[in-house]
């Protein structure tokens, strides 16, 4: 997979929300694309997912200018004002509301479950906005590669929330290690405290992709017969 991006624009009442700006991502690589924090960011992450209609310029995936596939295969996490969930909501109803939009199980074991496997089981009853900030952008990102046919994720401006760079870095390279294409749109301070050279928005001419190793997979362990075994304690003997 490889979404590209070339030369898009979006027009504001007043002035460009975004600039012309070109960038890519594939399968196992992490782009952090910064810029001045406000409209921009959501702008970008709208056009590169499909959700808006650039004013200038294409956006690609797999070479196919086909908006209906983006918005199919191109995630956006926490965008403010579009995807951030309702801050005063309880997390087991932010939780059962994604995971009805994935086609998975809401009820409230289903719920309850989801929140127990992912390490969240404590934050059941807090209100979203009071979560760590570390934890809402997993459990999000989380519930957002739930959904079929993902393979493309944008974090919007996750260091809007305060908090350490590494984290949300640190779970963007997961989601890459795991084979996705990550896009990070944050602040020119998040990319130089994390010293990774990032795109730029309203820049055409951009640094190579942070490529991932996959994750290597599991050896299967193969059980020991009970007759090898006691012959290997004989030997030892």
């Amino acid at each position: 997979m490889e979404l590209h991006a070339v030369r898009i624009s979006v027009r504001g009442p007043h002035a460009p929300m975004l600039p012309a700006t070109s960038v890519k991502v594939a399968d196992h690589q992490v782009v952090l694309l910064t810029g001045y924090p406000g409209a921009g960011h959501v702008a970008a992450s709208l056009g590169l997912s499909g959700r808006l209609k650039p004013d200038t310029g294409s956006v690609r995936i797999d070479g196919l200018d086909d908006l209906a596939a983006l918005r199919r295969r191109v995630a956006v996490v926490d965008a403010p004002g579009i995807t951030e969930p309702d801050d005063a909501l309880p997390v087991q109803t932010v939780v059962g509301e994604e995971l009805a939009i994935a086609g998975r199980k809401a009820g409230r074991k289903a719920v309850l479950e989801w929140l127990n496997e992912h390490d969240a089981a404590e934050h059941a009853d807090k209100r979203f906005e009071h979560l760590p900030v570390a934890v809402r952008t997993r459990l999000l990102t989380e519930l957002t590669v739930a959904r079929a046919d993902i393979q493309v994720v944008i974090l919007t401006m996750p260091d809007r929330h305060g908090g350490d760079p590494h984290g949300w870095y640190e779970l963007g390279r997961s989601l890459a290690a795991d084979g996705y294409g990550v896009i990070i749109t944050c602040a020119d301070a998040s990319a130089r405290l994390l010293d990774i050279k990032a795109a730029r928005m309203g820049e055409t001419d951009q640094p190579d992709p942070i490529q991932v190793a996959p994750v290597a997979p599991v050896e299967p362990v193969t059980p020991i017969d009970e007759e090898d075994e006691a012959d290997e304690v004989e030997k030892e003997a």
